[in-house]
């Protein structure tokens, strides 16, 4: 029996620690020239191979059905009708629900460039 509850606090540790390690969205990415650019929240490429990063901490930046990347304050997510859409609060989770509308906690707000930065990265 202890062994049994040894291997359940075991994978309870386990499962907080990946919590912890994924809770941070701060990223870096190389840019087609090669260059590192990193943000305080999620990076991602467009469709040229530019890197752009979400300019606050744990914002999510995801690329469109044009190949354009836009950033939000929060998580993000593509509707139905193929819009970027992110949660209005810093970190803030969203989903789709079923018929592929676009939820947030604290309400949503378009993904946009204006959230975004390009830092690049120094030794």
């Amino acid at each position: 029996m202890r062994s049994g509850l040894n291997n359940t606090w075991r994978a309870h540790v386990a499962v907080i620690g990946l919590l912890f390690c994924t809770s941070t969205l701060a990223d870096c990415l190389k840019d087609a020239e090669g260059q590192v650019i990193c943000g305080l929240g999620s990076c991602a490429r467009d469709a040229a191979g530019q890197v752009f990063c979400s300019a606050f901490k744990d914002g999510e930046a995801i690329r469109n059905r044009m190949g354009e990347v836009l950033c939000g304050k929060g998580q993000c997510r593509i509707d139905q009708n193929m819009q970027a859409w992110c949660a209005t609060s810093q970190g803030g989770g969203a989903d789709r629900d079923r018929n592929g509308k676009v939820l947030c906690l604290n309400g949503c707000e378009p993904a946009s460039k204006a959230m975004c930065e390009q830092t690049a990265a120094t030794p």
